[in-house]
C-alpha cells in the first residue's frame, strides 16, 4: 500500500477507526484477521475499501495488515489509537490480594490445625463443638452423623467458593490461554516471527496473571477450614471418648465383616476417617452438580 492510499484512509474518520480496529484485532491474535472477527464494528463497504486500497493483504484463509509499523505511525499522526472495544483481558489487579479478613482467617486456620498436635488447643475446640454436636450424636446413628456433617461441610465449601471465586473469570482465562497457544502454534507453522514474539509475550503475561489466580484459589480453602477442622477434631475425639462408647460398636463392612470404627485400615487411617472422606467426596460432588444446575437454570431464565 502506497503512502497516498494510507493517508487517504486515515484521513477519513470511519476508515481510520476501522483500520485501527482491524490492526488491534490482528495483533491481539496471531497477526491475522477475518471479517467475521471484526464484523461487529466494521461495515462491509469499509472492509471492502481496506481490501481495495491494499491495507489488508490475503494470506491463506485470512488477512494481514500491510506494514503494521507504518500504519500505526500514520494513525498516531491523526490522533487515532488502536482499540478493539473487546472485553477487557484478564489481568491481575489489587482484587487478587488477600484482605485483612482473609489473612485473619488464614491465621485462625493455622491455629485450628495446631489442634491436631497440641491437646490443649484440641480440648478448647472440642468443648464448644460438643455442646452443639453432642445432642445431634445422641439422635443420629454414627454413620448417618458422619454423612450429615460431611454434607454440611460440602454446602459450606461450595457456598464459600461461589462467594469468593469468580469461576466465569477463571474459565475465560483458561480459554484465552488455549487460544494463545493455538495462535502461537499457527504463527510458528507459517514462520511469522513478529507474531511469535508478540504471542510469546502475551502467553507469559497470562501465565503471570495465572499465578495471581492460584493465590485467589486458596481464599475459599482457608475459610472452609474454619468449619472442617473443628468438625474433624470433634469426630476424632468422639470416636474414642468413653461417654460415646456406642461409637465403637462394630459395623459390618462388605468383604471385611465386622470392624470397629477406630480400627486402622491403612497406616493412621481409621475406619471412621475413610467413611468420612467417602461421604465428603460424594457430598461435594452432588452439591456442586446441584448448584451448577441451579445457576444454569437461573442464567437461562434471565436470558429469556
Amino acid at each position: 500500500m502506497d503512502d497516498t492510499a494510507l493517508q487517504s484512509l486515515v484521513a477519513d474518520d470511519t476508515s481510520g477507526q476501522a483500520l485501527a480496529y482491524v490492526l488491534a484485532r490482528a495483533e491481539a491474535s496471531d497477526g491475522t484477521v477475518t471479517y467475521d472477527a471484526v464484523s461487529d464494528a466494521v461495515a462491509p463497504e469499509t472492509w471492502g475499501r481496506l481490501l481495495k486500497t491494499g491495507a489488508l493483504v490475503p494470506i491463506h484463509d485470512a488477512f494481514v495488515v500491510d506494514d503494521p509499523p507504518t500504519v500505526r505511525a500514520a494513525l498516531a499522526e491523526v490522533g487515532i489509537e488502536e482499540t478493539t472495544n473487546l472485553e477487557q483481558d484478564i489481568t491481575e489487579t489489587d482484587s487478587s490480594a488477600w484482605s485483612t479478613a482473609d489473612k485473619l482467617a488464614g491465621v485462625g486456620a493455622l491455629g485450628l490445625m495446631a489442634g491436631y498436635r497440641i491437646p490443649t488447643i484440641k480440648s478448647a475446640i472440642v468443648g464448644p463443638m460438643d455442646l452443639v454436636l453432642g445432642p445431634v450424636a445422641g439422635i443420629l446413628p454414627f454413620p448417618l452423623l458422619i454423612v450429615v456433617l460431611a454434607t454440611v461441610t460440602a454446602l459450606v465449601s461450595t457456598g464459600v467458593r461461589r462467594q469468593l471465586l469468580d469461576e466465569d473469570r477463571m474459565n475465560a482465562h483458561k480459554e484465552r490461554m488455549q487460544q494463545v497457544r493455538d495462535q502461537l502454534a499457527a504463527a510458528k507453522q507459517r514462520d511469522d516471527g513478529a507474531a511469535v514474539d508478540r504471542l510469546t509475550d502475551r502467553q507469559q503475561e497470562l501465565m503471570r496473571n495465572q499465578l495471581g489466580m492460584f493465590k485467589q484459589m486458596f481464599r475459599p480453602i482457608v475459610w472452609t477450614m474454619l468449619v472442617t477442622i473443628p468438625v474433624f477434631l470433634w469426630l476424632s475425639w468422639f470416636v474414642v471418648d468413653p461417654s460415646g462408647a456406642i461409637v465403637s460398636v462394630a459395623p459390618i463392612v462388605p468383604m471385611v465383616d465386622r470392624i470397629i470404627w477406630s480400627a486402622h485400615l491403612v497406616g493412621p487411617m481409621q475406619v471412621w476417617m475413610v467413611w468420612y472422606f467417602v461421604s465428603s467426596f460424594t457430598s461435594n460432588l452432588l452439591v456442586k452438580r446441584a448448584t451448577n444446575r441451579l445457576f444454569d437454570c437461573q442464567r437461562q431464565s434471565v436470558a429469556q
